[in-house]
């Protein structure tokens, strides 16, 4: 099994919803460098900003956090397994906390509120990476950048 601690100081942070840096909208990134694979598990490190204060089941009161997400290529499933929340926007300020999820403890990996279904598009993008015996089909659709 892979483990990470910090998420890397020159991550290349893909934005797959939303536009990086805005105060008026929510935002996804992916850090398409710090992809890992084991068989048919990949772990890739999300990241989210959110335009207002939001409050995670465990009862943290947040603005943005940074994960790293376990993804399930057999099940088309992913799950975070690490978060770490910033009461300020745009990952800035100390952190005010930092979870480990056990897979005892799922915590599905879910944009709730985002329009559109970027959990498939990042667990589709991951799985066809790794795999050369295996082509995208027609039906897969590229994380594209929103404007």
């Amino acid at each position: 099994m892979l483990f990470w601690g910090a998420v890397p100081a020159q991550a290349s942070w893909f934005t797959i919803a939303g536009i990086a840096g805005d105060d008026r909208a929510d935002y996804v990134q992916v850090d398409p460098a710090t992809l890992r694979s084991d068989g048919d598990r990949r772990w890739l490190a999300v990241r989210v900003s959110r335009v207002s204060e939001r409050t995670s089941t465990e009862g943290i009161r947040f603005r943005s956090f940074e994960s790293m997400a376990e993804v399930d290529c057999s099940a088309s499933t992913a799950r975070y397994v690490s978060a770490t929340f910033h009461a300020e926007p745009h990952f800035a300020g100390p952190p005010i906390a930092r979870l480990d999820y056990p897979p005892e403890h799922l915590r599905p990996m879910v944009f709730r509120q985002i329009a559109g279904d970027f959990s498939t598009r990042i667990i589709r993008a991951a799985c066809v990476v790794g795999h050369g015996d295996r082509t995208p089909q027609e039906t897969d659709k590229p994380i594209e950048a929103t404007p």
